[in-house]
């Protein structure tokens, strides 16, 4: 560093002295701190919203000292400071200047705009915090310098080119004929819409980046009876996407999906569905028991609409992620199966794109795997023993020869590179007509939640207008079911499971969240058995 001159010098203790005064107040305790750094801050806004104008905003500062991510203190910062700017915002930039003091062992430092909670969920400002790593090269130059670039979050997708894709490759849904719990609608819920608040279990990690210590969920009533009518959810976005807190520098657990923008990038786009179940019952009798259920897939196509992945998520995990031309579909829709439980329970409802198989699933421990022995059983394509839900857009003359299998002669070809071999399904051709159950009624857009009936920035529709039915589904942040966490009930000898996380942008663990694109082979193994592909096709395989 340079030689610091008097005036420097006395400033610095000054700040030193705050600073010691903002850690201890903020830890509880004094943290050991020795030659401070003093650093200068340059902050600007650009493209600031009209929402905006009128209000005071403040930079708050967290250091932390973590150099293992994993370790347990890693989320305690070792000094946060606020920086309040004096001048309300009155244009479409602004920009703020100041000293401070940095612990000379930070490794990680975050920075928080406030004051813009008007456009939370509409605009976003970028990563929000900014995350930054600490490296040598702040002891040779101080300053700390970034440009926060507001850009509204609406779809830059018109809605009827949405539609139009979501219809295309909407699915063929593959069930035992006796299943229990077929897919529904969310809409029926609508007028027994009443937000709550539940504890979050004490391993949650949003206790300790955000301190949030409860998390919301709506209670439901029992309606198997009625409006059983099977509605498909989906979202179409272009393939590059970014949400807040997905930063290399970031700390783990800062993701924010509230906070997301779109780029075009090369025209790629992802068509995320979600089909909605009433209960979750399995996949055995002891558990996993809960009420709603949203299962998910995504596909990823070129700008012309070409299919060039599918990526299928349950259990909270990727299940499969691989070329399209590695399934079944029949027209471009993708022929999915839905899996049954064991000891006849109705099953988690996990979705494969191969069926006729089973996956013996973990239940925590061996005393649970002994008691339970959870498994996935998925169904065949089998007129005698299976059903179907099929899109509105094809008819049962569609399904008079169906494709079940690669269609390539050459075997060996096909299975040298799969993890397949003890399941060499042979092609072969189905009359499915019979095994029609029912239809998608309705192919349903989910809205940006910021921007829900609000009227438009950027979209290219020009509205936001949304069914009044839908609109507390699409704003809501929190659990859809009457059993919002887990819970073991031993003398019941059932364990209920936490209902799901609303959809789209959800915050559980499966790292789908609807923003990471179909984009690398991955399957996912479990106890015994895997969900990869049961073929490898190519061109010929998808049934046109």
């Amino acid at each position: 560093m340079k030689p610091i001159t008097k005036t420097t010098t006395c400033f610095t203790f000054i700040l030193f002295l705050f600073f010691i005064n903002s850690c201890s107040s903020s830890n509880g305790k004094e943290p050991e701190i020795t030659n401070p750094i003093s650093l200068r801050f340059q902050f600007k806004l650009k493209s600031i919203p009209k929402e905006l104008n009128g209000e005071t905003i403040s930079y708050l500062l967290k250091f932390y000292h973590c150099p293992n991510i994993t370790a347990k203190d890693c989320y305690t910062p070792i000094s946060i400071q606020s920086h309040k700017n004096t001048k309300q915002i009155q244009s479409s930039i602004d920009q703020m200047n100041f000293h401070g003091l940095a612990p000379n062992q930070w490794t990680h430092l975050s920075i928080r705009i406030e004051g813009i909670e008007k456009v939370y969920g509409k605009y976003s400002p970028g990563h929000n915090p900014f995350w930054i790593q600490n490296t040598d090269s702040f002891s040779k130059n101080p300053n700390i310098t970034h440009e926060f670039t507001f850009v509204s979050q609406e779809n830059l997708i018109p809605n009827r080119k949405q539609e139009e894709l979501a219809s295309k490759f909407a699915p063929i849904l593959v069930f035992h004929k006796d299943k229990k719990y077929l897919p529904t609608n969310i809409e029926k819920y609508a007028n027994y819409f009443q937000p709550k608040e539940y504890t979050l279990p004490n391993k949650d990690i949003r206790r300790k980046t955000t301190g949030q210590t409860t998390w919301n969920y709506v209670e439901f009533p029992d309606l198997n009876e009625t409006e059983k009518q099977t509605h498909l959810y989906y979202h179409v976005r272009y393939a590059n996407a970014t949400v807040s807190g997905t930063q290399k520098e970031a700390l783990p657990g800062f993701r924010d999906n509230g906070n997301y923008w779109y780029g075009v990038g090369n025209g790629d786009m992802v068509i995320s569905y979600w089909i909605w179940y009433d209960w979750n019952e399995g996949p055995t009798k002891f558990g996993n028991i809960h009420q709603g259920d949203l299962e998910s897939y995504a596909l990823l196509v070129s700008k012309e609409g070409k299919p060039k992945r599918i990526l299928l998520t349950g259990h909270d995990h990727i299940l499969l992620d691989t070329d399209f031309r590695n399934i079944n579909s029949l027209k471009n829709h993708p022929i999915l199966y839905v899996a049954k439980g064991n000891m006849s329970s109705d099953g988690g409802n996990p979705t494969s794109a191969y069926g006729g198989y089973t996956v013996k699933l973990h239940a925590g421990n061996a005393l649970f795997n002994y008691i339970s022995d959870p498994w996935d059983v998925f169904p065949s394509f089998d007129p005698e023993n299976s059903i179907l839900i099929i899109p509105k857009n094809l008819s049962e003359k569609d399904l008079t020869n169906v494709k079940i299998g690669s269609g390539i002669t050459d075997k060996t070809a096909t299975l040298d590179d799969c993890e397949c071999k003890d399941l060499p399904e042979p092609t072969r051709y189905v009359d499915a007509r019979k095994m029609i159950k029912g239809q998608i009624e309705r192919l349903v857009a989910w809205e940006e939640p910021g921007w829900v009936n609000q009227p438009a920035d950027k979209d290219p529709d020009g509205h936001h207008k949304v069914d009044p039915k839908l609109s507390s589904f699409f704003k809501f942040q929190g659990r859809l079911g009457k059993h919002p966490r887990s819970d073991l009930r031993i003398r019941e000898l059932h364990q209920y499971g936490e209902s799901p996380e609303n959809a789209p942008f959800k915050t559980n663990i499966e790292q789908h969240y609807t923003f990471e694109s179909p984009k690398t082979d991955r399957s996912y193994t479990d106890r015994e058995g895997n969900y990869g592909p049961k073929f490898l096709g190519d061109d010929s395989t998808p049934q046109k």
